[in-house]
């Protein structure tokens, strides 16, 4: 068995405690960990562990967030976008997120043919 199948196959011990995995959070918990344990394409070493796990956590809060607001229940905004930073500044550091950056107009000279004609359709659709 090699570290990458860990997540899938191992008992969840978090914080030095044995966790029931069979409830609906903790397999969800488990299937994303090991999701993106293999997006690693890399054994993990004990900090990118670490890093998983508050992925897999903060996946699984982002994740609750989401299906209230989908089932029509209020949520509260700002913890929702705090935990989809925190989880896209976890994932840059696992190297599986490019970083974000701002798009100027310097960057519209070196767009290819198909940004070129995005840039001109949507130009035509916000004048006409």
């Amino acid at each position: 068995m090699t570290d990458l199948d860990a997540f899938a196959n191992e008992p969840l011990i978090i914080g030095g405690r044995k966790i029931d995995g069979r409830t609906t959070e903790a397999k969800r918990f488990r299937t994303l960990a090991s999701d993106l344990a293999g997006q690693l394409q890399r054994n993990p070493s004990g900090s990118d562990r670490l890093l998983l796990l508050n992925a897999a956590t903060l996946a699984t809060l982002c994740e609750r967030f989401t299906a209230d607001l989908l089932e029509g229940k209020p949520i509260e905004e700002e913890p929702y976008r705090r935990n989809v930073a925190a989880l896209s500044a976890v994932l840059i550091k696992l190297g599986m997120a490019a970083h974000s950056r701002d798009i100027t107009k310097r960057d519209k000279a070196g767009a290819d043919d198909f940004g070129a004609a995005l840039i001109e359709a949507n130009a035509s659709c916000t004048n006409g």
